[in-house]
């Protein structure tokens, strides 16, 4: 439906109906700002987080973010000879 669409259905509508779906379009809006928000600030906080890592000598470059679904799906992790992490964990742990 075209926002046009909607405006012409609204009009329709009675008063309080149209306060209702103002009412409820307004809080939908707070609510995706929100999360909107929220995601910026996670990303921020990963750039910042990589940063730090670079910085301290832990990465010797900042990985890319421009992988693909398809690329990401390729992904094959390689194997390791000897104990599994949580076997040396579950060891150690004794």
């Amino acid at each position: 439906m075209t926002p046009t669409e909607v405006l012409g259905q609204i009009r329709k509508m009675s008063l309080n109906d149209v306060r209702e779906v103002a009412e409820q379009v307004t809080e939908y809006l707070r609510e995706k700002e929100r999360t909107e928000l929220t995601a910026k600030q996670a990303e921020a906080r990963e750039d910042e987080f990589e940063r730090y890592l670079l910085s301290k000598g832990v990465i010797n470059q900042i990985p890319s973010r421009d992988e693909t679904d398809e690329e990401f799906d390729r992904f094959e992790p390689f194997d390791v000879n000897g104990e599994s992490l949580s076997e040396t964990v579950i060891r150690e742990r004794r």
